[in-house]
């Protein structure tokens, strides 16, 4: 079976930004009828990616070792390009050049698809159990992505007391702190805290971001953050342990 779409300059820059986004976090990626759905490489993130405005629900294709194709990727940057799928390989070509990248055994793809099913097993969100809904300014998600490249750190803390929230981050030889964001009602009153990975926070990604913690089974929070990247929905799932801190 084949299957093509033609991408403008702009539509393909956006695509290599979804390709960016991931290259930290997974080492392939698993676009299956358009959607990207996979666990980062420590299972510690799901990755949502709607990509339909941008491929049609036929483009199904695993692209290992990111970062590599990354940059042979970026020699198509602002040109109209066709991707094109088949059985064996997937092409990207425009009017001067092509590469052909052979399919790989989908067993030996690192980050594979997730049916819908199993994320709705993995992760059950239910709105009674909401602890906080808030929003992430551009600017915070900036100075979150400042703070953790100069604190060297790969969470950040929301410390919740009564029906206040904040999040702030500290270097490991706890010498350097940052508070990133104050004031943040809650829906639940709790005196806690919980460590959350600061890779959804800094994702690149357009406009401000939905942030949500819901309170699961076992002392475990299930983090919601949703984004977008032009008109491509993007949603960040994580779990966190949370700490009691009544006395």
């Amino acid at each position: 079976m084949e299957a093509s779409v033609s991408l403008s300059g702009e539509n393909f820059n956006e695509f290599l930004r979804v390709i960016s986004l991931l290259k930290e976090p997974c080492s392939d990626i698993d676009i299956c009828n358009g959607y990207i759905r996979q666990r980062s490489n420590e299972n510690s993130c799901i990755f949502e990616i709607d990509m339909t405005s941008l491929l049609t629900e036929e483009i199904s294709v695993p692209i290992i070792d990111i970062k590599q194709k990354l940059d042979l990727l970026k020699i198509f940057t602002d040109q109209e390009v066709t991707i094109t799928v088949t059985d064996e390989s997937c092409t990207f070509a425009d009017q001067y050049s092509s590469l052909v990248f052979k399919n790989p055994n989908r067993d030996f793809v690192d980050n594979k698809f997730m049916p819908e099913e199993e994320l709705n097993a993995v992760f059950s969100l239910d709105e009674d159990s909401l602890i906080l809904s808030t929003e992430i300014p551009t600017t915070i998600s900036d100075r979150i992505s400042a703070v953790k490249q100069g604190f060297s750190v790969t969470t950040v803390k929301v410390s919740i007391d009564g029906e206040v929230a904040n999040i702030s981050a500290i270097t490991q030889a706890k010498d350097q702190h940052a508070m990133l964001m104050e004031g943040i009602v809650t829906e639940m009153t709790m005196n806690c805290e919980t460590d959350l990975l600061i890779v959804p926070f800094v994702i690149d990604h357009d406009g401000d971001m939905d942030f949500k913690m819901y309170n699961a089974q076992d002392e475990v929070s299930i983090n919601k953050f949703d984004t977008s990247i032009g008109d491509m929905s993007v949603v960040v799932y994580s779990r966190s342990s949370i700490v009691d801190n009544a006395e």
